[in-house]
Protein backbone atom coordinates (compact mmCIF):
# COMPACT_ATOMS: atom_id res chain seq x y z
CA UNK A 1 0.00 0.00 0.00
CA UNK A 2 1.36 3.41 -0.93
CA UNK A 3 1.13 6.61 1.01
CA UNK A 4 -1.07 7.77 -1.86
CA UNK A 5 -3.76 5.36 -0.72
CA UNK A 6 -3.55 5.95 3.02
CA UNK A 7 -6.37 7.97 4.66
CA UNK A 8 -4.97 9.98 7.58
CA UNK A 9 -7.45 12.77 8.27
CA UNK A 10 -10.80 14.18 7.24
CA UNK A 11 -11.51 16.61 4.42
CA UNK A 12 -12.48 19.96 5.85
CA UNK A 13 -15.39 21.16 3.72
CA UNK A 14 -18.77 22.74 4.33
CA UNK A 15 -20.64 19.91 2.62
CA UNK A 16 -21.30 16.94 4.94
CA UNK A 17 -18.75 14.18 4.34
CA UNK A 18 -16.26 11.85 5.94
CA UNK A 19 -13.77 11.85 3.09
CA UNK A 20 -10.17 11.11 4.09
CA UNK A 21 -7.61 13.83 3.46
CA UNK A 22 -4.53 12.72 1.54
CA UNK A 23 -0.99 13.66 2.50
CA UNK A 24 0.50 14.07 -0.96
CA UNK A 25 -0.40 15.51 -4.34
CA UNK A 26 -2.72 13.73 -6.74
CA UNK A 27 -0.91 13.21 -10.05
CA UNK A 28 -2.62 13.65 -13.43
CA UNK A 29 -5.79 11.70 -14.28
CA UNK A 30 -7.62 14.80 -15.58
CA UNK A 31 -9.23 12.89 -18.46
CA UNK A 32 -10.21 10.00 -16.20
CA UNK A 33 -11.75 12.31 -13.58
CA UNK A 34 -13.78 14.07 -16.26
CA UNK A 35 -15.11 10.76 -17.57
CA UNK A 36 -15.97 9.38 -14.14
CA UNK A 37 -17.77 12.59 -13.09
CA UNK A 38 -19.75 12.52 -16.32
CA UNK A 39 -20.75 8.89 -15.79
CA UNK A 40 -21.90 9.57 -12.23
CA UNK A 41 -24.27 12.17 -13.62
CA UNK A 42 -25.99 9.54 -15.77
CA UNK A 43 -25.73 6.28 -13.81
CA UNK A 44 -26.71 5.45 -10.24
CA UNK A 45 -24.08 2.73 -9.80
CA UNK A 46 -20.56 3.11 -11.14
CA UNK A 47 -17.84 0.55 -10.45
CA UNK A 48 -14.18 1.39 -10.98
CA UNK A 49 -12.35 -1.86 -11.70
CA UNK A 50 -8.69 -2.76 -12.05
CA UNK A 51 -5.88 -4.81 -10.61
CA UNK A 52 -4.46 -4.08 -7.19
CA UNK A 53 -2.33 -0.94 -7.26
CA UNK A 54 -3.99 0.52 -10.36
CA UNK A 55 -5.14 3.64 -8.51
CA UNK A 56 -8.85 2.91 -8.10
CA UNK A 57 -9.04 4.20 -4.54
CA UNK A 58 -7.21 7.44 -5.14
CA UNK A 59 -9.18 8.21 -8.30
CA UNK A 60 -12.48 7.53 -6.52
CA UNK A 61 -11.45 9.74 -3.62
CA UNK A 62 -10.43 12.60 -5.88
CA UNK A 63 -13.70 12.43 -7.82
CA UNK A 64 -15.73 12.21 -4.61
CA UNK A 65 -13.96 15.28 -3.27
CA UNK A 66 -14.65 17.21 -6.46
CA UNK A 67 -18.36 16.32 -6.22
CA UNK A 68 -18.93 17.48 -2.66
CA UNK A 69 -21.05 20.44 -3.70
CA UNK A 70 -23.21 18.29 -6.00
CA UNK A 71 -24.87 16.26 -3.25
CA UNK A 72 -27.14 18.04 -0.79
CA UNK A 73 -26.80 15.39 1.89
CA UNK A 74 -23.13 14.72 1.45
CA UNK A 75 -20.55 12.27 0.18
CA UNK A 76 -19.80 9.31 2.42
CA UNK A 77 -16.74 7.07 2.25
CA UNK A 78 -16.95 3.41 3.32
CA UNK A 79 -13.61 1.61 3.60
CA UNK A 80 -14.04 -2.17 3.35
CA UNK A 81 -10.45 -3.34 2.89
CA UNK A 82 -9.96 -4.41 6.50
CA UNK A 83 -13.38 -6.03 6.85
CA UNK A 84 -13.44 -9.83 6.68
CA UNK A 85 -16.99 -10.66 7.82
CA UNK A 86 -19.54 -10.02 5.04
CA UNK A 87 -22.35 -9.87 7.61
CA UNK A 88 -20.86 -6.62 8.90
CA UNK A 89 -21.12 -4.72 5.59
CA UNK A 90 -24.45 -3.02 6.47
CA UNK A 91 -23.05 -2.08 9.88
CA UNK A 92 -19.94 -0.45 8.39
CA UNK A 93 -22.02 1.48 5.85
CA UNK A 94 -24.51 2.60 8.50
CA UNK A 95 -21.68 3.76 10.74
CA UNK A 96 -20.12 5.77 7.91
CA UNK A 97 -23.33 7.70 7.22
CA UNK A 98 -24.27 8.06 10.89
CA UNK A 99 -27.28 5.75 11.06
CA UNK A 100 -27.89 3.74 14.23
CA UNK A 101 -29.65 0.45 14.76
CA UNK A 102 -33.40 0.61 15.33
CA UNK A 103 -35.70 -1.64 17.26
CA UNK A 104 -37.80 -3.86 15.03
CA UNK A 105 -35.80 -3.51 11.80
CA UNK A 106 -32.49 -4.54 10.29
CA UNK A 107 -29.69 -2.11 9.58
CA UNK A 108 -30.36 -2.48 5.86
CA UNK A 109 -33.98 -1.46 6.45
CA UNK A 110 -32.84 1.46 8.60
CA UNK A 111 -30.45 2.56 5.85
CA UNK A 112 -33.18 2.39 3.24
CA UNK A 113 -35.60 4.33 5.41
CA UNK A 114 -33.17 7.22 5.92
CA UNK A 115 -31.45 7.32 2.54
CA UNK A 116 -34.65 7.21 0.48
CA UNK A 117 -35.18 10.85 1.52
CA UNK A 118 -31.63 11.98 0.80
CA UNK A 119 -29.56 12.99 -2.21
CA UNK A 120 -26.07 11.68 -1.48
CA UNK A 121 -23.10 9.83 -2.94
CA UNK A 122 -22.03 6.62 -1.22
CA UNK A 123 -18.51 5.40 -2.02
CA UNK A 124 -17.68 1.77 -1.21
CA UNK A 125 -13.94 1.18 -1.48
CA UNK A 126 -12.34 -2.26 -1.92
CA UNK A 127 -15.39 -4.49 -2.39
CA UNK A 128 -13.77 -7.43 -4.19
CA UNK A 129 -13.54 -9.76 -1.18
CA UNK A 130 -17.12 -9.01 -0.06
CA UNK A 131 -18.91 -9.01 -3.40
CA UNK A 132 -22.03 -10.98 -2.45
CA UNK A 133 -22.71 -8.85 0.64
CA UNK A 134 -22.05 -5.62 -1.24
CA UNK A 135 -24.31 -6.66 -4.10
CA UNK A 136 -27.14 -7.51 -1.74
CA UNK A 137 -26.94 -4.20 0.10
CA UNK A 138 -26.42 -2.02 -2.98
CA UNK A 139 -29.31 -3.61 -4.87
CA UNK A 140 -31.63 -3.01 -1.93
CA UNK A 141 -30.57 0.62 -1.54
CA UNK A 142 -30.82 1.41 -5.24
CA UNK A 143 -34.34 -0.03 -5.40
CA UNK A 144 -35.54 1.92 -2.36
CA UNK A 145 -33.56 5.20 -2.52
CA UNK A 146 -34.32 7.02 -5.78
CA UNK A 147 -31.78 9.84 -5.46
CA UNK A 148 -28.88 7.75 -4.18
CA UNK A 149 -25.68 7.45 -6.22
CA UNK A 150 -23.13 4.70 -5.50
CA UNK A 151 -19.47 4.68 -6.53
CA UNK A 152 -17.63 1.38 -6.00
CA UNK A 153 -13.99 0.33 -6.32
CA UNK A 154 -13.34 -3.36 -6.84
CA UNK A 155 -10.97 -5.68 -8.63
CA UNK A 156 -14.01 -7.14 -10.38
CA UNK A 157 -17.43 -5.88 -11.34
CA UNK A 158 -20.50 -6.44 -9.17
CA UNK A 159 -22.39 -7.69 -12.25
CA UNK A 160 -25.84 -6.43 -11.31
CA UNK A 161 -28.55 -4.65 -13.26
CA UNK A 162 -27.94 -0.94 -13.64
CA UNK A 163 -24.19 -1.14 -13.00
CA UNK A 164 -21.78 0.81 -15.22
CA UNK A 165 -18.28 -0.65 -15.18
CA UNK A 166 -15.29 1.61 -15.84
CA UNK A 167 -11.82 -0.02 -15.99
CA UNK A 168 -9.17 2.27 -14.50
CA UNK A 169 -6.31 2.63 -17.03
CA UNK A 170 -2.62 2.72 -16.22
CA UNK A 171 -0.77 6.02 -16.13
CA UNK A 172 0.57 7.32 -19.43
CA UNK A 173 4.19 6.37 -20.14
CA UNK A 174 6.57 7.59 -22.88
CA UNK A 175 8.10 5.48 -25.64
CA UNK A 176 11.59 4.30 -24.67
CA UNK A 177 12.70 4.31 -28.32
CA UNK A 178 11.70 7.91 -29.09
CA UNK A 179 12.35 9.88 -25.95
CA UNK A 180 11.05 13.44 -26.00
CA UNK A 181 13.07 16.22 -24.35
CA UNK A 182 12.88 16.62 -20.57
CA UNK A 183 9.98 19.07 -20.86
CA UNK A 184 8.05 16.52 -22.90
CA UNK A 185 8.77 13.68 -20.47
CA UNK A 186 7.32 15.74 -17.64
CA UNK A 187 3.91 15.66 -19.34
CA UNK A 188 3.63 11.89 -18.79
CA UNK A 189 1.79 10.92 -15.61
CA UNK A 190 3.93 7.90 -14.74
CA UNK A 191 7.09 10.01 -14.96
CA UNK A 192 5.49 12.75 -12.86
CA UNK A 193 4.52 10.21 -10.20
CA UNK A 194 7.97 8.63 -10.11
CA UNK A 195 9.67 12.01 -9.68
CA UNK A 196 7.20 13.20 -7.02
CA UNK A 197 7.56 10.08 -4.90
CA UNK A 198 11.33 9.92 -5.41
CA UNK A 199 11.60 13.45 -4.06
CA UNK A 200 9.65 12.46 -0.98
CA UNK A 201 12.58 10.23 0.04
CA UNK A 202 15.37 12.19 -1.67
CA UNK A 203 14.41 15.87 -2.01
CA UNK A 204 17.34 16.62 -4.33
CA UNK A 205 16.21 14.12 -6.96
CA UNK A 206 15.58 15.64 -10.38
CA UNK A 207 15.03 14.39 -13.92
CA UNK A 208 18.12 14.92 -16.05
CA UNK A 209 19.20 13.95 -19.57
CA UNK A 210 21.46 11.37 -17.93
CA UNK A 211 18.85 9.56 -15.79
CA UNK A 212 15.79 10.16 -18.00
CA UNK A 213 16.19 6.94 -20.07
CA UNK A 214 16.33 4.86 -16.88
CA UNK A 215 13.29 6.63 -15.38
CA UNK A 216 11.32 5.91 -18.55
CA UNK A 217 12.42 2.27 -18.48
CA UNK A 218 11.15 1.91 -14.92
CA UNK A 219 7.79 3.44 -15.81
CA UNK A 220 7.34 1.31 -18.93
CA UNK A 221 8.46 -1.97 -17.36
CA UNK A 222 6.00 -1.38 -14.53
CA UNK A 223 3.26 -0.69 -17.11
CA UNK A 224 2.41 2.67 -15.58
CA UNK A 225 0.86 0.98 -12.53
CA UNK A 226 0.76 3.67 -9.81
CA UNK A 227 1.53 1.50 -6.78
CA UNK A 228 4.43 -0.28 -8.46
CA UNK A 229 5.82 3.05 -9.67
CA UNK A 230 5.65 4.48 -6.16
CA UNK A 231 7.39 1.48 -4.64
CA UNK A 232 10.16 1.70 -7.23
CA UNK A 233 10.57 5.44 -6.63
CA UNK A 234 10.94 4.80 -2.90
CA UNK A 235 14.11 2.80 -3.66
CA UNK A 236 15.84 6.07 -4.66
CA UNK A 237 16.71 6.32 -0.98
CA UNK A 238 19.35 3.61 -1.48
CA UNK A 239 19.72 2.99 -5.24
CA UNK A 240 20.26 4.99 -8.41
CA UNK A 241 17.58 4.84 -11.09
CA UNK A 242 19.92 2.73 -13.21
CA UNK A 243 20.31 0.25 -10.34
CA UNK A 244 16.53 0.09 -9.94
CA UNK A 245 16.18 -0.78 -13.63
CA UNK A 246 18.80 -3.51 -13.30
CA UNK A 247 16.91 -5.07 -10.40
CA UNK A 248 13.45 -5.02 -11.96
CA UNK A 249 13.96 -8.57 -13.20
CA UNK A 250 13.50 -9.48 -9.55
CA UNK A 251 10.60 -7.06 -9.10
CA UNK A 252 8.86 -9.07 -6.39
CA UNK A 253 11.87 -8.63 -4.14
CA UNK A 254 12.58 -5.02 -5.16
CA UNK A 255 9.01 -3.75 -4.83
CA UNK A 256 8.27 -4.87 -1.30
CA UNK A 257 8.28 -3.11 2.02
CA UNK A 258 5.91 -0.20 1.41
CA UNK A 259 4.01 1.70 4.08
CA UNK A 260 4.26 0.28 7.61
CA UNK A 261 0.49 0.79 7.90
CA UNK A 262 -0.30 -1.20 4.76
CA UNK A 263 -3.00 -3.83 5.04
CA UNK A 264 -1.89 -7.47 4.58
CA UNK A 265 -3.71 -7.76 1.22
CA UNK A 266 -1.37 -5.08 -0.20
Amino acid sequence: MSIEDTPVAKVCETSPNNLPLQVNRFIGREREMTEVRALLATTRLLTLTGAGGSGKTRLALQVATDLLEEFEHGVWWVELAALSDPLLVPQVVASAVGISERVGCTLTEALSDVLRRQHLLLVLDNCEHLLAACVQLIETLLHTCPTLRVLVTSREALTITGETVWPVPSLRVPDTYHLPPIEGLLTYEAVQLFIERARSVQPSFTLTPENAPAVVQVCRRLDGIPLATELAAARIRALSVEQIVARLDDAYRLLTGGSRTALPRQ
